[in-house]
């Protein structure tokens, strides 16, 4: 009878479960009407672009959805707001979630939930534990730590496993936040994603799609990647998968599980990681040894001293910038093609010049016909640039509102266009160039530059026209302005005014700079 009840109570626990997870709220669960802008993402932007988009369109659009996920996780848990958000990326197996847990010595996730991860989950500090979940209907669900496991790996089954048929319903849910007193940095989330796999691969689920993994990454501030040092060194699917994350993106790569191989070997498998990493052109921070089973072994002391780096680091989440990329890729692109089209109607123009009075009417015909042609698509490209122009105006109108409502910083419109666009990758500008001038060799060139500036990180990443933005300008005009009026020569009488001016400007720096910055 006994074993009745205990089933009995199970399986009403299960139910429970079940309803509890794939409830719709009568509530409204988002704290602001996001109507209009999924309109715009959803609907809007593929049907302007349909016709004319860039080659890599399905991939900026991709990230532009998950930037436009990200910036939903924030409203739906408003703990997000102001944080950094840390990736974890890396394989399976590879000791994400076990990193989470060994950063105090203790366990900061909740004994019950499995670290297997199979549900993207955040992490933040917060005064005491708790457990939520975003489902598919954008609903929040309060979850009790003991249930994460049944809910990502087997629910249905018994607890000690004997109940066949277990069905996992981590895809039910888009989102896990976890707050805990134990994840000690107050200013960063963690986002532990699923391992990454190809759909030929054991692994494979819609949770762990390469492509899914990639978004995730690519909308983080910073990402931790982990390897497994019993594998010797990085995995060329590693290598590849990191190609393409933002080169932006400040990449920490950890040597997990260091206690699996002699201490006397691992400096040769980081030396190894850095060299691969540098030949295949991949920026990263630094290549850091780890163990769980090592509280003060290995290099954890210079993993919490970058964590502890990154959480003193402005907290404005750059979504902007983010859903920025989308537009003016697809401005450049419409830019280039009109001035291709033009190209061709001035060599059609030019041909039409030089043929003889006596030309068959059907060339006449044909050339006027494709003059007609390329004049129609640069219309066209004229148009849907003006489009996406509108559409990037009216989209960033709504940010701006939907941020002031919610806490998120967010530039005017009209600020958009200042703002300072992703830095390019200095190699991967060499190699375009080269490929377009059909030079094959690299020369010294390229090791020069990789090691010049293979530490440089963007100088502003706050919004033009803040606080922030005014007090760094000031500091590095500070820095900088450091010549006195005696020290300028001029041989030019014709340059005398600018003497002055520089000689003005100098007072100004030293007097009244910080007034005239206000101004």
């Amino acid at each position: 009878m006994g074993f009745a009840n205990d089933a009995d109570r199970e399986l009403r626990g299960n139910f429970d479960l079940l309803c509890n997870i794939i409830r719709q709220s009568k509530d409204q669960t988002l704290r602001v009407d996001l109507g209009r802008i999924e309109k715009i993402v959803k609907t809007e932007i593929p049907e302007a672009l349909k016709k004319n988009a860039p080659p890599n369109y399905y991939e900026l659009y991709m990230d532009f959805q998950a930037v436009y996920e990200k910036f939903r996780d924030f409203i739906l848990y408003d703990q997000l707001i102001g944080k950094k958000v840390v990736a974890l990326g890396g394989g399976f197996s590879s000791g994400k979630s076990s990193f989470i847990n060994a950063l105090d010595g203790e366990n900061a996730l909740p004994v019950d939930i499995d670290p297997s991860t199979s549900v993207p989950t955040y992490i933040v500090n917060g005064e005491k534990p708790l457990v939520r979940g975003i489902n598919i209907f954008d609903a929040t669900v309060e979850i009790a730590p003991r249930d994460i496991k049944k809910i990502a790996h087997g629910f249905g089954e018994s607890d000690d496993g004997d109940s066949p048929g277990g069905a996992a319903l981590g895809h039910i849910l888009e989102s896990i936040f976890l707050a805990t007193p134990k994840q000690r940095y107050h200013n960063i989330a963690f986002l532990d994603t699923p391992g990454y796999s190809k759909p030929d691969s054991e692994k494979y689920s819609a949770r762990t799609d390469e492509e899914i993994a990639r978004r995730q990454l690519n909308s983080s501030d910073f990402i931790l990647w982990f390897v497994q040092a019993d594998a010797g060194t990085i995995t060329n699917e590693d290598v590849q998968f990191i190609r393409t994350l933002r080169e932006d993106i400040p990449k920490l790569i950890i040597l997990n599980k260091a206690d699996k191989k002699p201490d006397s070997e691992l400096a040769g498998i980081m030396a190894k990681i850095r060299s691969t990493l540098e030949v295949k052109g991949i920026r990263y921070v630094d290549v850091l040894a780890f163990s769980k089973n090592r509280k003060d072994g290995y290099d954890r002391a210079e993993i919490d001293r970058r964590l502890a780096e990154w959480d003193r680091r402005s907290g404005e989440k750059p979504f902007a910038r983010s859903f920025k990329e989308l537009f003016v890729r697809c401005r450049e692109f419409y830019d280039d093609e009109i001035e291709n089209e033009r190209r061709r109607l001035s060599r059609v123009n030019l041909a039409g010049t030089k043929l003889p009075q006596d030309v068959d009417p059907v060339v006449t015909s044909s050339l006027a016909g494709l003059k007609q042609d390329i004049q129609k698509n640069i219309e066209e490209l004229k148009e849907v640039k003006e489009q996406t122009k509108r559409l990037q105006d009216e989209f960033f109108g709504e940010l701006k509102r939907v941020g002031d409502e919610v806490g998120i910083a967010m530039p005017e419109p009209r600020e958009v266009e200042l703002m300072r666009d992703t830095v390019q990758d200095p190699m991967k500008l060499i190699a375009e160039y080269r490929q377009k001038k059909g030079i094959r060799s690299d020369g010294p060139i390229l090791e020069i530059i990789r090691k010049t500036l293979s530490d440089v990180e963007p100088e502003f990443d706050r919004q033009a026209g803040g606080s922030a933005y005014r007090d760094r300008v000031a500091g590095i005009i500070r820095e900088n302005c450091t010549v006195e009026p005696k020290d300028i020569h001029l041989n030019d009488s014709y340059l005398k005014n600018l003497k002055d001016i520089l000689s003005n400007m100098q007072n100004v720096r030293s007097k009244n700079f910080n007034a005239a910055v206000r101004r």
